[in-house]
C-alpha cells in the first residue's frame, strides 16, 4: 500500500493528521503552541465538537462549511443514478450525465474536479476536528469539560462526526486513509486501505457511539446539533447512530452481485433500533432547522429549484407509464398517477430547462417540489425545517434487510407500506408479492420518497436489479487527482462503458 509520507494543508488528508499541519516534516508550524493552548481550554474544545457536527452536516448537504456554493458529489450521483437530471456545467452534472456514460474526469485542473476533491477534503477536515476533540478529552480526563456528564456529551458529538464522515468516505471512494485520535501519524504514517476497511472502521466507531449513548439521557441544544432545540437527546442520537450504522453496511455494495456479501441480519438489527419503525420507540425524521447562516441544505434548496435541477423522466415514468422514460423533445401531458406523490411532491413545469444541444435526454418537464419552501431563488430560501434523514429511509433499509436475510416478508411489506400507502395512497404490498416483488417496491419507494434528503441516491441505486444504473456509470470515486499528485501516485478513475469490472 501507498504510505503517507507528508503532511498537508488544513483541508484534505493533513487535517486528519494534525490541525497544525504544514507542508513537510522539516518545517515548524508557528501556530502549533496556540493550537495546543486551544485544545487545553474546555470551552474551545466544546466549540470544536459543535463545529465538527456543523462541518459534517454541511459537507453532506452543501459540500463544505465554507458556503462554496458546491453540491459535489450529490448531484453528480443523482444524475448518474437517473433520479435527477440537468445539463448545466456545475455540480458535475453535464459531462457525467452524458449517454453513453464516460469516465469521471479525475484531473486536478478539470472542471469536475470538485466531485471528488470536495467530499475528500471536507470529510477529512471534519475528521481532523473530531479527532482533536477526542484527543483533548483523552488527555485531560473525564471531568475536563466541567463534569463527567458534560465531557461525555461532547465526546459523543465528536464520535458522531468522526463515524459519519468515515461512513461517507466508505460509500464514495474506492480507498482512503483511516486515522483516529489514537494514531500518531508521525511515528506511524497512515496507509491507504480499501473501502471495505474504511467501512469496517466506520462500523467500529458507530458501535462505540451506540454503546456510549445508550447509557445517557442528555438533551442537545441547537448550537450542539442541527436539529431544532430540544429535539435531540442522547436516546435519539443512539437511534440515529443505529440507522447510520445500518446504512454503512446496506449501501456499501458497488454492484448488485456484491449485495450477497452483506450481513443483512446485522443490518436488520441496527435498523430495528434506528429512527424508523422498530423496537426503539416512535419513528422520527432527522430534521434540520435552517437559519440561512450556519445551517442550510443546498441539497434541498437547489434540488427543489425548478430552474436548475429537474427529475429524470425515468422516475416520472415509474409513477405514470404514459410518460416516456427519457425526454424525447416532445412535452407529454401531465396525465395522472395512482401515486398521490405525483402531484404532492413533483410539479409539471414545461418546457424543460437547459440547452437541448447537450442532449435532450438530459431534459425534463418535472421538478421535485416537496421541499420548495426552502428552494433557492425565493424569499424563504434556506430557511425552515428541512429533513436530512427520513424515518422512511430507515424503514426501507430494514425491509430490505429482512427480505435478504430470510426474515418476515410480511413485516418487510408492512414497512414498505408506511410510505407507499401512507403518503402514496397506493395499493399495499404483501408477503404474497415475494422477495423479488418487495425488493422492486423498495427501489420504487426510494426513487420517490428519499429524493433530496440524505444524498445517498447513487449508493443504493448502484446495487438494484429492477432498474439498474446505466452501463459505465462510475460506481465510486477515485482519490482526487490533486491528492494523487501529492502522494506521487498515478492518476486513475472509474466509469465509462466497458469499465464496469473496475467496481470491486
Amino acid at each position: 500500500m501507498m504510505r503517507l509520507k507528508k503532511r498537508y494543508s488544513l483541508l484534505g488528508v493533513g487535517a486528519l493528521l494534525f490541525t497544525s499541519a504544514c507542508n513537510n516534516l522539516d518545517v515548524t508550524n508557528p501556530n502549533q503552541p496556540d493550537i495546543r493552548r486551544a485544545l487545553s481550554s474546555p470551552e474551545d474544545v466544546k466549540s470544536l465538537a459543535q463545529s465538527s457536527v456543523r462541518s459534517w452536516y454541511m459537507t453532506t448537504v452543501s459540500a463544505g462549511p465554507d458556503d462554496n456554493g458546491d453540491l459535489a458529489p450529490y448531484h453528480f450521483g443523482c444524475v448518474t443514478a437517473d433520479v435527477c437530471t440537468g445539463n448545466f456545467g456545475n455540480f458535475g452534472m453535464r459531462f457525467n450525465n452524458l449517454e453513453p456514460r464516460i469516465p469521471y474526469g479525475n484531473s486536478s485542473s478539470g472542471g469536475d474536479r470538485s466531485v471528488a476533491e470536495t467530499p475528500w477534503n471536507y470529510n477529512y477536515g471534519t475528521i481532523g476536528a473530531a479527532n482533536d476533540v477526542l484527543r483533548a478529552i483523552k488527555s485531560n480526563g473525564a471531568d475536563f469539560l466541567g463534569s463527567s456528564d458534560e465531557t461525555e456529551k461532547y465526546k459523543e458529538e465528536a464520535q458522531f462526526s468522526q463515524a459519519a464522515s468515515y461512513l461517507y468516505l466508505s460509500m464514495e471512494f474506492d480507498q482512503a486513509f483511516v486515522v483516529t485520535e489514537d494514531n500518531d501519524p508521525v511515528a506511524n504514517p497512515p496507509t491507504l486501505v480499501p473501502h471495505t476497511a474504511v467501512r469496517d472502521s466506520a462500523m467500529r466507531m458507530w458501535n462505540d457511539l451506540i454503546a456510549a449513548s445508550a447509557q445517557h439521557s442528555y438533551t442537545y441544544a441547537l448550537t450542539d446539533f442541527p436539529m431544532p432545540d430540544g429535539a435531540l437527546t442522547s436516546q435519539r442520537l443512539n437511534r440515529i447512530a443505529n440507522t447510520m450504522a445500518a446504512m454503512t453496511l446496506a449501501y456499501h455494495p458497488r454492484r448488485p452481485a456484491q449485495s450477497a456479501s452483506v450481513d443483512w441480519a446485522k443490518v436488520a438489527a441496527y435498523a430495528d433500533k434506528g429512527i424508523g419503525t422498530g423496537s426503539a420507540g416512535a419513528p422520527f425524521d432527522v430534521v434540520v432547522q435552517e437559519d440561512r447562516n450556519q445551517w442550510w441544505s443546498y441539497l434541498a434548496s437547489y434540488g427543489d429549484r425548478q430552474d436548475w435541477i429537474r427529475i429524470d423522466h425515468r422516475v416520472i415514468n415509474r409513477m405514470n407509464p404514459a410518460v416516456p422514460p427519457k425526454y424525447n423533445g416532445t412535452d407529454p401531458p401531465l396525465g395522472s398517477s395512482p401515486d398521490a406523490r405525483y402531484l404532492s411532491d413533483y410539479t409539471y413545469k414545461p418546457p424543460p430547462i437547459g440547452d437541448p444541444g447537450r442532449g435532450i435526454y438530459m431534459q425534463s418537464d418535472w421538478y421535485h417540489s416537496r421541499y420548495k419552501f426552502t428552494a433557492g431563488g425565493q424569499p424563504g430560501a434556506y430557511t425552515g425545517n428541512v429533513p436530512y434523514l427520513l424515518a422512511a429511509e430507515s424503514d426501507l433499509i430494514r425491509a430490505e434487510a429482512l427480505i435478504r436475510s430470510g426474515g418476515s416478508l410480511q413485516t418487510a411489506a408492512d414497512l414498505i407500506n408506511i410510505s407507499r400507502v401512507g403518503r402514496g395512497k397506493l395499493a399495499p404490498v404483501s408477503a404474497a408479492d415475494g422477495a423479488s416483488g418487495l425488493l422492486d417496491a423498495i427501489s420504487y419507494e426510494r426513487d420517490i420518497e428519499l429524493t433530496n434528503t440524505s444524498g445517498t441516491t447513487l449508493y443504493w441505486r448502484r446495487a438494484v436489479t429492477d432498474q439498474p444504473i446505466q452501463a459505465g456509470t462510475p460506481c465510486q470515486l477515485p482519490i482526487p487527482a490533486k491528492e494523487l499528485e501529492t502522494l506521487g501516485m498515478p492518476i486513475y478513475t472509474f466509469g465509462g462503458v466497458g469499465n464496469d469490472a473496475a467496481c470491486q
